[in-house]
């Protein structure tokens, strides 16, 4: 069983009163007009859903909070029941025709609820399509990148040809190195808060972390592209808890004898480290060893790893700049041969 997950605007009530030629349709007017409409005519969502709907799919209506949205999704559940689909209907909050509010909290509030939705279907065990042929442009917009992020395949009939058009998973891998280094951050401002308290905390740190920010009000909050992002970046980071970390005899030697506060730095480090797209983009071969060096940058942290055919990350030395054992591992040299006993880490 599939679902769909379908954005739904308002052309259903839009063609109705065209065809009945009235200012006002009721509930009854619709079923109706649905029941003896080609599918391809009565509404955008409808004509989607004819080229996409197979037996046995599910199907979610994501809808704005108004009452010509909530009344086109009641009648399109009520048509597809009648065809014995499960259908299941789901409000996005804030998601308004008042531009302030449909601009930032309308549409962080749809990447939200898809991002929710989605994780509950895949929890079930459910393929997931978006049908994001229905609502505003800027929605199909936003339903795209988070198909793209979350890897589920978006559809959308194309307006000049009137085609369904798949974007598929994309095989491109995203970079999460800016929420990487600089998670603790991004954490904190996916919480409201004003934009005095995060134009302070912003000093200091890349410009580019501006982009996924935007204010309204006199708070700044994560902006739907950046709720998008970060939310995918921790699905990641979840995903990954999977891939295991072996530390060697004397990585796990230097790790015990770490203060608490520097253990806990080099636990992030680590965790880092499953991340294959972290590991891309974040590591560098260094003069003097056959392992990669993690992670770039001006962090204080650099681990010594490589990782063997079974896809484990063996771990063969902790190091750091502020206490030059980096510098001097480089000068004796960091050789995989030269390691043994590796353990799991953490340990249990």
């Amino acid at each position: 069983m599939r679902t769909i997950i379908v954005t739904v605007g308002t052309s259903l009530l839009s063609n109705a009163r065209r065809i009945l030629r009235v200012e006002e349709v009721t509930d009854r007017q619709l079923d109706q007009y649905l029941k003896e409409t080609e599918s391809e005519k009565a509404s955008a969502e409808t004509n989607s859903l004819g080229r996409l709907l197979q037996t046995g799919d599910r199907i979610v209506f994501l809808h704005s909070q108004t009452d010509e949205g909530r009344q086109c999704a009641e009648a399109l559940r009520r048509h597809y029941t009648r065809q014995h689909y499960s259908v299941e209907l789901r409000e996005v909050r804030d998601l308004t025709y008042a531009e302030s509010r449909f601009k930032l909290r309308g549409l962080r509030s749809l990447v939200a609820t898809l991002i929710e939705q989605i994780r509950k279907e895949r929890a079930q065990q459910r393929p997931v399509l978006i049908n994001a042929t229905g609502g505003f442009k800027a929605e199909i917009a936003y339903a795209t990148l988070v198909g793209l992020l979350f890897d589920a395949p978006v559809y959308y009939i194309h307006e000049a040809f009137r085609d369904i058009i798949e974007m598929p998973p994309t095989p491109i891998s995203w970079d999460y190195s800016l929420l990487a280094d600089y998670e603790e951050f991004f954490e904190w401002v996916s919480q409201v808060h004003t934009t005095p308290e995060v134009d302070r905390r912003l000093r200091g740190l890349p410009g580019e972390i501006r982009l996924l920010l935007a204010e309204e009000a006199g708070f700044t909050f994560l902006s739907p592209a950046g709720e998008a992002f970060y939310e995918a970046f921790r699905q990641k980071e979840a995903e990954a808890q999977a891939i295991p970390i072996f530390l060697s005899e004397k990585a796990r030697s230097t790790y015990r004898s770490l203060e608490p506060s520097v253990r806990q730095s080099f636990d992030r480090v680590l965790n880092k480290l499953r991340l294959a797209e972290l590991r891309r983009t974040g590591s560098d071969q260094v003069r003097n060893s056959d392992c990669l060096v993690f992670p770039k940058g001006r962090r204080d942290e650099r681990i010594f790893y490589f990782q063997d055919d079974e896809g484990r990350i063996l771990v063969c030395e902790l190091t750091r700049h502020s206490d030059k054992s980096y510098e001097q591992a480089l000068d004796r040299g960091v050789k995989r041969d030269y390691y043994t006993g590796f353990q799991p880490w953490p340990e249990r």
